[in-house]
């Protein structure tokens, strides 16, 4: 452990989470707050480094002892990113650009890439030896159908799409950070770091701007006449608050040297995979939208040729428009092809079992849009 930090062994007492203000980052802290997994029960303060100012503070009705505080900074900022270490006993990195083909390829690189790797080297320099790197399904998602699939399966040749490559690369680069030695100052012997990457399927929840957001977007404004595909392939859901849990689990594992997480990847999912509109459907249907009937669908070659047309469209305008696009080829092949994971190796390794059922995370979503429709 970092010596700054006043903490037992084999505990945190200072935590920093990078993108804490976003919608994975959110749900963390709701889960740090309640003080439940072992090693972190005793948290003092939990440092948010994020590019936009932290919305709502769980800490302060739940667990008024642990001190939040935020940050905004950059991960291409090596500098801010070391302020932000400096006096840590761990980090959680879950700040990523997540995109399927409005971003350019080199900002996706400089946020991915760049910032994981400035990330894995702070932590290096000053000491900060737990490191749980938020990682994705996506990083061997090829384009292709995936059925089942576990943690064996290797990062494919090509991928999907860019976002896909560098979450690749970053998280390549962090698993193979494992075991580097790590020191502050002086103290350089018996110190290495231990990391592991998590890796989430496709995220709903509360405040959830991509599935639900995009979705419930469409919806409002009368944008989703058709479903893509014809209602067959199925897609991997996870319920966000499931994700943050087993992001702890991850974290109080990696307390323990010599630990069977230290350097592995881990899947999570939650729920068997179910078409991706079928699982959004009762969760729509709760605040009052109907989808398309299943009737009413673009084929997958007719969606993929007019993924490639917009995607090809955007590439040319990227230089003086950004635009968002009602469908990409990434997009396209997500909806319409099996993409299905396993997740018995966090299951063995970190004793993950789903804290919340299917049926409490789309009333804990539903309730949310309520509130604030």
């Amino acid at each position: 452990m970092n010596s700054n930090a006043v903490s037992e062994p084999g505990s945190v007492a200072t935590l920093l989470l990078t993108g804490g203000s976003g919608f994975l980052g959110q749900a963390i802290l709701r889960e740090l707050a309640k003080g439940e997994v072992k090693g972190l029960e005793a948290l003092r303060e939990v440092r948010v480094f994020d590019t936009k100012p932290l919305g709502e503070n769980p800490f302060a009705e739940m667990n008024s002892s642990t001190r939040l505080v935020s940050t905004l900074g950059d991960v291409c900022s090596i500098d801010s990113l070391r302020e932000a270490v400096r006096g840590v006993d761990a980090v959680i990195h879950a700040a990523s650009l997540i995109d399927w083909g409005h971003a350019s390829a080199k900002l996706l690189y400089d946020v991915n890439v760049v910032g994981t790797r400035n990330m894995v080297r702070v932590c290096q320099e000053e000491g900060v030896e737990i490191l749980v790197y938020t990682s994705t399904m996506d990083v061997v998602c090829s384009g292709k159908p995936i059925t089942d699939a576990d943690e064996t399966l290797p990062y494919p040749e090509t991928f999907a799409d860019e976002y896909a490559r560098t979450k690749a690369q970053a998280e390549h680069e962090v698993l193979a950070a494992n075991g580097s030695s790590c020191a502050s100052g002086d103290e350089s012997e018996g110190k290495s770091l231990r990391v592991c990457s998590v890796r989430p399927c496709g995220m709903f929840g509360e405040d959830d701007p991509y599935h639900m957001g995009n979705v419930l977007g469409a919806l409002k404004k009368g944008q989703l006449s058709f479903r893509l595909g014809n209602g067959e392939a199925v897609f991997q859901h996870v319920y966000v608050g499931n994700v943050a849990y087993a992001h702890l689990l991850a974290l109080s594992a990696l307390l323990a040297p010599g630990s069977k997480a230290c350097g592995q990847a881990y899947l999570i999912t939650d729920m068997p995979a179910i078409n991706f509109f079928d699982a959004l459907e009762p969760i729509l249907n709760e605040l009052g939208y109907k989808l398309p009937p299943k009737s009413r669908y673009i084929p997958f070659r007719v969606a993929l040729a007019l993924g490639t047309l917009f995607d090809g469209l955007a590439y040319l305008l990227r230089p003086v428009l950004s635009l968002e696009l009602p469908m990409t080829r990434s997009s396209v092949r997500v909806l319409c092809q099996d993409i299905s994971f396993k997740t018995d190796k966090a299951k063995r390794d970190l004793g993950y079992q789903p804290l919340y059922s299917e049926a409490e995370a789309i009333a804990r979503t539903v309730a949310y849009y309520k509130a604030r429709d």
